[in-house]
């Protein structure tokens, strides 16, 4: 036999803890929104250098290769990567 007898739980403690939570959720969005805000913009401003970056060098090796059949990839990775 258990003569563990759980303690009367009142509707009215889910209800204020529902309301903590909804409290909580909401004051954590209007902090977290700038913090995201500042995240996001340094983000997409190094990953908008990085795309331009890899661009100018994949531009370069194709005219390189076309013009003068010089491969800048090898040349920058070297020997590494190729078979």
């Amino acid at each position: 036999m258990n003569a563990y007898r759980p303690a009367p739980y009142s509707n009215w403690i889910t209800v204020l803890k529902i309301i903590l939570l909804i409290i909580a959720l909401y004051f954590s969005a209007i902090i977290l929104s700038q913090v995201f805000t500042w995240f996001f913009s340094i983000a997409f401003v190094v990953i908008r250098i990085a795309v331009y970056f890899v661009t100018s060098i994949l531009v370069l090796h194709f005219f390189l290769k076309l013009l003068f059949g010089y491969d800048l990839l090898r040349f920058i990775l070297g020997s590494r990567f190729s078979r």
